[in-house]
């Protein structure tokens, strides 16, 4: 079925690109899979990187533990994303069990919902996960801010922008190595990629941040000041306005 429907969408911006003047990519993935799609050529694609604004991280109020009954002492191993096939929520889940074998304490929250949200809890409940859904909300940060590790396990990603997020609220993270995100993490240095539907290697990876502070408060850091330098929403405005500005002069 995603094979049809990935078919069908390909078809649909070949066609439209015909009539279109620009293509903005929102990563150096997807210009390159536009190219190789043949859904454009080079002179209607643009690349701008997609941006966040670090206000609204900085300033969102942490919620508190004993608000959603976690435990003080829990060292808390989140997602941000829909519980959907594409985020790979099984994965995360799976990727718990095996966490928690080393790290006793080990908490694990979803923000987010999905299809997937029963299947998720019925995992957990099974092989006793401590686990919080937060279901829909407007406040993501409220609850990512909460994170000792972040995660995005993520099948396929155009961007992957909960992992900026991460990066703006100083959190060390582990990714999937899959379309975009290699090319906005510089592993080894911002976070740690594994390989797609591995759970054993997300699981590995988040144990040995936990077990290396130094490791992860330099990853912190390093992330910090890269994504701030890369991916401001400012700059993701600045550079949209020059584009509309260009196009105004072509049409002219």
């Amino acid at each position: 079925m995603r094979d049809i429907k990935k078919l069908v969408f390909l078809c649909i911006e070949r066609f439209l690109s015909r009539y279109t003047d620009k293509i903005v990519c929102i990563s150096k993935a997807e210009y390159i899979s536009a190219l190789n799609h043949n859904i454009a050529d080079n002179t209607k694609l643009n690349i701008i990187l997609n941006g966040i604004d670090f206000s609204l991280i900085e300033n969102a109020e942490v919620k508190k533990r004993s608000e959603l009954g976690i435990p003080e002492n829990a060292y808390i191993v989140g997602m941000v994303g829909r519980i959907s096939p594409q985020k790979a929520p099984d994965v995360f889940i799976e990727a718990a069990r095996l966490i928690k074998n080393e790290i006793p304490n080990a908490y694990f929250m979803i923000v987010g919902d999905g299809e997937e949200h029963s299947k998720i809890e019925s995992y957990a409940k099974k092989y006793d996960i401590d686990l919080y859904i937060s279901g829909w909300t407007d406040v993501p940060y409220q609850y990512m801010k909460m994170f000792d590790v972040a995660m995005l396990l993520s099948r396929w990603e155009g961007f992957g922008l909960a992992i900026v997020e991460y990066m703006a609220a100083r959190k060390s993270f582990v990714a999937t190595r899959v379309d975009a995100i290699p090319t906005i993490v510089r592993d080894g240095v911002d976070g740690l990629l594994v390989d797609v539907d591995s759970p054993a290697l997300a699981a590995n990876a988040v144990i040995k941040l936990y077990k290396d502070n130094e490791l992860a408060n330099k990853m912190k850091e390093s992330a910090w000041s890269y994504s701030r330098e890369y991916y401001d929403i400012h700059r993701v405005a600045e550079q949209h306005i020059m584009l509309f500005k260009e196009l105004v002069n072509i049409s002219q």
